[in-house]
């Protein structure tokens, strides 16, 4: 069998969407602080966010966008026929300060690659940990220009530390020993 007949064979075995769905609960909203938006400027925000990775279909988007707007969290200010206009509320724009202050997004957008982490072998490992420093890498060196003095000191504290460690590490990986 050619490697096109088993990539066909194996279609339906392929990655489900990585994002977790509870994590648009909050991706909404950020979304929002910056301007109103319909169902469809959403779906299309989150596509090129993610550079046509992720694609949530209306199914997805608009039950949600009901939900949030039934707690509150979010409030229509047009209806052009079918489409409406979403905004932020004041209590949505409170509870997203809270969210980035308390961190929760980055530690529950941390628990799919924790879980997929610990199903790899070794070897597996290390091209998931490659791949992820090599996107992490890219990121910031994409912001580091914007930084306000404040956000660099921190960040280069950190890369500092980091560095400390990556340098043991490479000791390690060099003298062979674990």
């Amino acid at each position: 069998m050619n490697d096109e007949a088993q990539q066909k064979d194996c279609e339906h075995l392929e990655m489900p969407q990585s994002v977790p769905r509870g994590l648009l609960r909050h991706i909404i909203p950020r979304l929002l602080t910056s301007r109103d938006m319909t169902g469809t400027e959403i779906m299309h925000a989150l596509h090129d966010l993610t550079e046509g990775e992720w694609n949530p279909g209306p199914g997805t988007i608009y039950p949600m966008l009901s939900s949030m707007e039934e707690s509150g969290i979010i409030k229509t200010v047009k209806t052009e026929g079918r489409s409406k206009t979403y905004s932020l509320t004041e209590e949505g724009r409170e509870r997203m300060v809270m969210i980035i202050k308390k961190k929760t997004v980055g530690h529950k957008t941390r628990l799919g690659p924790r879980i997929w982490e610990k199903l790899l072998g070794p070897s597996e490992r290390v091209q998931f940990h490659i791949h992820g420093t090599d996107l992490a890498m890219d990121s910031l060196e994409n912001i580091a220009d914007s930084l306000k003095t404040k956000d660099r000191q921190k960040l280069l504290k950190h890369l500092e530390e980091m560095n400390d460690r990556i340098s043991s590490l490479i000791d390690t990986l060099k003298s062979g020993g674990t």
